[in-house]
């Protein structure tokens, strides 16, 4: 069992044109970062879509959720569909793999509406207690700032996360540190990624 997340850019056709590549390169330098700290693969292609691969599913909501915070501090919003399954065949290039987990990831992308996250697993239904935590974070991203989510993108990838430290990173006071983590909810989605990491871990074929 793999995870594997497509994703692209929402409305990236109303970007600017001279706003557009560097709109790309920070794609691609977050999709660099965060599958590099997480032993993953990833790939952009048609544009502005990407796609990632894991080898440990249970990191998924955790990989996607700082690609989205990564991104949406740069001003731009990101859809995603993350599936669980398999993978029949590897390739070096992920753009070319096949198996469940790449079918139900791309085939669900194309089925998104308003939703930032939406999670599938082959052949087992997704836990309800699951779902329905996905559904209130995604509504917590679509209502957060860039501030905001750079906030905690900083605070979820630091290894001190005493605001007073976040703070020198930040370039700003250590009370408007807790007020924009206070603001992005930043407890619940801490607890909610350490529960969909063990939820996930539970499943079968699902390797720690």
């Amino acid at each position: 069992m793999i995870a594997v997340i497509s994703g692209d850019v929402i409305k990236s056709q109303n970007i600017p044109q001279h706003e557009y590549d560097a709109m790309l390169y920070q794609l691609d330098q977050s999709l660099r970062a965060i599958t590099q700290r997480w032993q993953g693969q990833s790939t952009l292609y048609r544009g502005d879509a990407f796609q990632i691969q894991l080898q440990q599913p249970q990191y998924v909501c955790m990989v996607a959720l700082l690609l989205y915070l990564n991104i949406k501090a740069a001003g731009y919003e990101i859809r995603q569909s993350l599936a669980i399954g398999e993978i029949d065949n590897a390739r070096a290039d992920i753009k070319t793999a096949t198996g469940s987990a790449f079918t139900m990831s791309g085939r669900s992308l194309d089925e998104i509406n308003n939703q930032r996250l939406i999670l599938n697993i082959a052949n087992q239904n997704i836990d309800p207690s699951l779902a329905l935590n996905i559904a209130f974070v995604d509504t917590l991203l679509t209502k957060m700032t860039a501030k905001q989510a750079n906030a905690l993108y900083v605070y979820l990838t630091a290894k001190n996360k005493q605001h007073s430290e976040l703070a020198k990173q930040l370039k700003t006071s250590r009370e408007n540190v807790t007020k924009l983590l206070n603001l992005a909810h930043y407890q619940l989605i801490e607890r909610f990624l350490h529960y969909a990491e063990d939820t996930i871990s539970t499943l079968k074929g699902v390797k720690s």
